[in-house]
């Protein structure tokens, strides 16, 4: 069997030699079909391909969708066999016996028909690689990395076991390669998954779930199932934030969670972020420390402090003391969020004192976020950056002063015009006397001049006469 490159077979005319074959010539390739042969330099062996080694072998050439060794117009190479693809010429009956068959060269003519044939049935097949139809999503929708599962919503669970879950939402957020040896099957591969499964209003699940070989699919599945099978309830401040921060642990993981105002957001790692987004946490801001991309025990410890979580009422009820709110919205007024209703407050002297400790220390277990200090800058000790601050040092509590005179009403507008107006209303009631003089910092030791003590003491002297009457 002859095989060659379209490239090579039309490129150049070749000479052929003409070869005698016996009728009993049986031989390996005679044997065997062209596909097996083919498989002889293109198979790769089941560990070969546990390591990556199919994708550079070289692909199969389908060499008869070009051309058919033998054909008179489709190949190279022009043989005739008389009476089985060409007529038997009298003259040519008595050289069958010695020359069964004839080769015969292509001519110019033959040789550009064969090209053109060639060029036409390489430009059909597209010459990009194959992948698979995947459907093009936005980048909120995209997930962590890439096209992968991790991060993407993947809909409602299935329906089972007579529940509809139709408002449950799908999360994977880890999917993992593991290996296991065994003494008779050697190694042996197979998938886990993480799904979280949660419907955005304070009830949620996730599950671990593994799959034999590479069944990536198989594996989310079976984790979703597990995991809507097992659902649990959290308590949320406000339907959006948590009750208290608090600290949890799971292996080398560490995470601090603290509350946030309204409209704060989400500010946490990845994975937390899709958790929050399926519990219907809104405000929040997690701080992770240690191992980051163990997401098994980031899942379970930031899961494990929100069941353990203690409602306002639930800690008054324990400690038998009122639960008192200090906002700075209402110049830190104390408002009583939750007492006790099965039993009477506790009197001032059986109060302990770890329980007149903050609600962020109570729950913190002595552990509290590092927080570095922000660096210096490479000018902060040259001579003109201390000289420029030393300038600046009078004028330090200039705006708040300019706030606070706005916010009062003193000043109206903050111009000239007005502050001049201040001004004198200001000096006239320091000179009739309804005002004292401001002897403050720096200013006990200045005496007024002639004129203005003069006003000064007939101001008072009018004031007294005043009381007096």
């Amino acid at each position: 069997m002859l095989e060659r490159l379209p490239s090579q077979l039309v490129s150049r005319s070749v000479s052929f030699v003409q070869i005698r074959m016996t009728a009993n010539t049986v031989n390996f390739f005679m044997r065997r079909t062209g596909d097996t042969l083919w498989k002889t330099v293109t198979n790769v062996s089941m560990g070969g391909m546990k390591r990556g080694r199919a994708r550079t072998r070289q692909p199969i050439r389908p060499l008869p969708q070009f051309y058919r060794v033998g054909m008179l117009k489709s190949s190279p190479m022009r043989i005739r066999y008389p009476g089985l693809n060409a007529p038997i010429v009298p003259q040519s009956v008595a050289e069958l016996a010695s020359r069964p068959f004839f080769v015969e060269e292509q001519s110019d003519q033959e040789r550009e028909e064969v090209l053109h044939f060639v060029r036409t049935q390489v430009a059909k097949k597209s010459t990009q690689k194959r992948h698979l139809c995947k459907e093009r999503l936005t980048s909120l929708e995209r997930g962590f990395s890439g096209g992968t599962f991790m991060g993407q919503r993947m809909g409602p669970p299935p329906y089972m076991d007579g529940a509809n879950m139709a408002d449950f939402e799908c999360i994977c957020l880890f999917t993992d390669r593991i290996t296991e040896m065994h003494s008779i099957r050697g190694r042996v591969f197979s998938t886990r998954a993480l799904v979280f499964v949660g419907n955005g209003n304070k009830v949620g699940g996730f599950a671990l779930a593994r799959a034999s070989g590479f069944k990536v699919n198989l594996a989310i599945a079976r984790a979703v199932k597990k995991a809507s099978r097992d659902l649990f309830h959290i308590e949320l401040h406000e339907d959006r934030t948590v009750f208290q921060d608090f600290f949890a642990e799971c292996r080398y993981s560490r995470i601090f969670v603290q509350r946030q105002v309204e409209g704060y957001g989400l500010c946490a790692h990845p994975r937390l972020l899709k958790i929050c987004e399926l519990l219907g946490i809104k405000d929040l801001h997690a701080k992770v420390q240690g191992s980051t991309t163990n997401y098994i025990a980031l899942t379970y410890a930031f899961v494990a402090g929100l069941l353990n979580q203690e409602t306002h009422q639930q800690l008054a009820e324990r400690t038998r003391l009122h639960v008192v709110e200090l906002s700075p919205n209402r110049q830190f007024f104390p408002r009583i969020v939750a007492s006790p209703l099965t039993a009477p407050v506790k009197a001032d002297d059986e109060v302990d004192t770890k329980e007149r400790m903050k609600l962020d220390e109570y729950y913190g277990e002595g552990r509290f976020p590092l927080k570095k200090a922000e660096p210096l800058p490479f000018y902060a000790n040259s001579p003109g950056h201390l000289h420029a601050e030393w300038r600046k040092h009078p004028y330090r509590n200039m705006e708040k002063k300019i706030i606070r005179l706005l916010a009062d009403g003193v000043v109206n507008r903050w111009t000239r015009k007005e502050r001049y107006k201040w001004s004198q209303r200001e000096f006239e009631m320091v000179a009739s006397g309804r005002k004292p003089i401001p002897l403050g910092l720096g200013l006990s030791d200045v005496n007024p001049p002639e004129g203005e003590k003069a006003l000064i003491e007939e101001g008072r002297t009018a004031k007294e006469a005043t009381e007096a009457d």
